[in-house]
């Protein structure tokens, strides 16, 4: 098996579904919902609006079918009740038309006196009332179905012979004929006629609008039936066929969307898992405790899998095993000695082997029976380590799992990166940069912690002896030469918790915490042997060192202490140089703050008094 790097992708069954790893940390972060999503396919909400949508739009359709075959028996219905509103009609005008022929019957029995007065005139009385009742029935039917247009001169005509009949009272009250009333009565007979005719046309007129209207209201009902009928039909098959399909297309979304809410849960995981790193990773000071929040991630990254982290050393040679999880600590580690020797490490690369006994397995990993997952740690583009998991042979970390140690490394090698970046800074800013001792100002910092913890110390005050003249006769590289010598063999000569500083120019001053001034002399002394040595070996012009040394218990200030010790120095100054020389008793005052004998301060300044400034001796 071939040793691969995976992508940054999820896994998927042939149905969709996330492959759930029993040893992927993503599982116990994922919901409630997305695990049933995984295990069995649920609705995704748009599309089951959709359907749910599709199945309301066949319900309606289905719905207003019906109605429509309701609507069309109706239509029937009220194309009955238009006949019936017809048929109303005929009635009225058949009595109107009736009662204008008996009244004529009755005014041409007058015309021939074939009747008596006391006869014609009741029987003409109640044709008129007939007729005047029939007509104002009709009118009124006509007038409240706004349907005057059927008989637009019946009004007219029904006026005029109304009129004729008027005239024809005194004739029918059995006056003699006389040429007036003949003429009246042939006016009458005319308009008796004019007026039949128009309810004639009025009544051939309903008959045909009757006939045709309902001929027209059956035809009608008959298609909106049969076209309401064929659009169930169409509507149905249409219906499930859509539904069908966004169904079907739902059932695929809504597996792709399982497939995405658990890769966007690992995502969200993981988010807040690497935020949660960063926090404690900030929260840690120094590299130990850096060592230990990367173990506890690496635990949760990896559960029930031994991780451990090698990392390069000073000289980026060897590895050294920093940290191992909690879990199975014991078993035995990756045996890689240096970064070359690591395939991770060197190809920068993160490099699974699930199969120890493969060919091409790592050659560290043959023989421990162990799945691995390499990820190399950079720092500034360089490979300086590796975090180095182990799972059961055959079954290596997952991808999950991958991911998370990748956080984890890329978050442990930027915090690195910034704490060894800000040591070198605090290193920088707080030494010389030509010889690497302490500033003055960071020696001050130094010694006011010792006082706070009242702690005593010796205090030397050290100056290279013609320092000037070694500048002016061989150079200033010689002069930096030598500076940098003297200041390579006093920190060899020095314990790790002494002090030593460049206090200006060829001026050094050395704080011995806790140590008496007759062992701060001898400390002193062998500075000045070692130097002697170095000078020979080093091919560099000859050059010796003066000390004075003061303690603590001489003055209660720095400077005054400092002060006692820069006046033996000037003692041994005068005493012949190359030499260490002790102060004794306490500061003056007078010399701010400095106690400098009067007879000494010639050596320093040409006879005028010294400053608290460092100077060249």
């Amino acid at each position: 098996m071939t040793a691969v790097r995976r992508p940054l992708r999820a896994t998927a069954d042939p149905d969709g579904a996330l492959s759930r790893h029993s040893d992927a940390p993503i599982w116990n972060h994922v919901s409630d919902g997305s695990k049933t999503a995984l295990g069995h396919w649920r609705w995704y909400a748009p599309h089951r609006a959709i359907v749910l949508v599709g199945i309301l739009v066949t319900l309606i359709a289905l719905a207003g079918a019906f109605l429509g075959v309701a609507n069309a028996s109706e239509a029937e219905s009220l194309t009955g009740q238009l006949t019936q509103r017809y048929l109303v009609l005929q009635g009225p005008v058949r009595d109107t038309r009736g009662a204008a022929a008996a009244f004529q019957v009755l005014a041409v029995e007058a015309f021939n006196n074939a009747a008596s007065a006391a006869t014609l005139v009741p029987a003409a009385e109640i044709d008129t009332k007939n007729m005047n009742t029939a007509y104002n029935n009709l009118e009124h039917l006509l007038a409240s179905q706004d349907e005057a247009d059927l008989a637009p001169g019946l009004p007219a005509h029904m006026a005029a012979f109304i009129a004729a009949q008027n005239t024809l009272g005194a004739f029918l009250a059995g006056q003699p004929r006389t040429t007036q009333t003949a003429h009246l009565a042939a006016v009458e007979e005319g308009a008796q006629a004019e007026l039949d005719a128009s309810l004639a046309s009025l009544q051939t007129t309903i008959s045909t609008q009757l006939t045709a209207t309902a001929d027209q209201a059956h035809a009608a009902a008959l298609r909106a039936r049969d076209e309401l009928l064929w659009a169930i039909a169409i509507g149905l098959v249409v219906a499930g066929t859509v539904v069908a399909i966004i169904t079907r297309h739902a059932l695929l979304v809504e597996h792709e969307q399982s497939r995405q809410e658990a890769v966007q849960s690992d995502i969200t995981r993981r988010i807040a898992f690497e935020a949660s790193l960063q926090t404690a990773l900030e929260m840690s000071r120094a590299e130990p405790t850096v060592f230990d929040v990367v173990a506890e991630a690496l635990t949760q990254a990896a559960p029930d899998m031994r991780s451990e982290l090698l990392l390069a050393d000073s000289s980026k040679a060897h590895f050294q095993q920093v940290l191992v999880s909690s879990t199975q600590a014991d078993t035995i580690g990756c045996g890689v000695m240096s970064p070359e020797d690591c395939p991770a490490a060197s190809r920068s690369r993160n490099m699974v082997f699930p199969d120890s006994t493969a060919l091409d397995a790592c050659p560290n990993l043959q023989g421990r029976h162990c799945s691995a997952l390499c990820v190399p740690m950079s720092i500034g583009g360089n490979s300086v380590g590796v975090f180095h998991v182990t799972a059961k042979d055959g079954t290596p970390p997952s991808d999950a799992v991958e991911k998370d140690v990748v956080v984890v490394a890329r978050r442990a090698s930027e915090r690195l990166a910034m704490l060894r970046a800000f040591a070198v800074s605090q290193t920088q800013a707080n030494s010389d940069s030509l010889t690497g001792l302490m500033t003055r100002r960071s020696l001050e910092t130094a010694v006011r912690e010792l006082h706070n913890a009242d702690t005593s110390y010796a205090v030397a005050y050290g100056d290279l002896d013609h320092f000037k003249r070694l500048n002016d006769t061989f150079g200033h590289a010689a002069g930096d030469r030598a500076l940098r010598t003297f200041s390579q063999v006093l920190r060899s000569s020095l314990r790790p918790v002494d002090l030593s500083c460049r206090y200006g120019g060829e001026e050094f001053v050395v704080i011995l915490p806790e140590c008496p001034v007759d062992e701060a002399r001898q400390v002193l002394e062998r500075v000045r042997e070692r130097l002697a040595e170095r000078v020979v070996v080093a091919d560099l012009p000859p050059f010796t060192v003066s000390f004075g040394v003061a303690s603590s218990d001489q003055a209660d200030q720095f400077d005054d202490v400092v002060a006692l010790a820069d006046s033996a120095l000037l003692s041994a100054k005068a005493g012949g140089r190359d030499r260490v020389v002790t102060a004794d008793g306490a500061a003056e005052p007078g010399t701010d703050g400095m106690a400098v004998p009067v007879q000494l301060a010639s050596l320093r300044s040409g006879g005028t008094p010294a400053s608290r400034e460092p100077q060249h001796r």
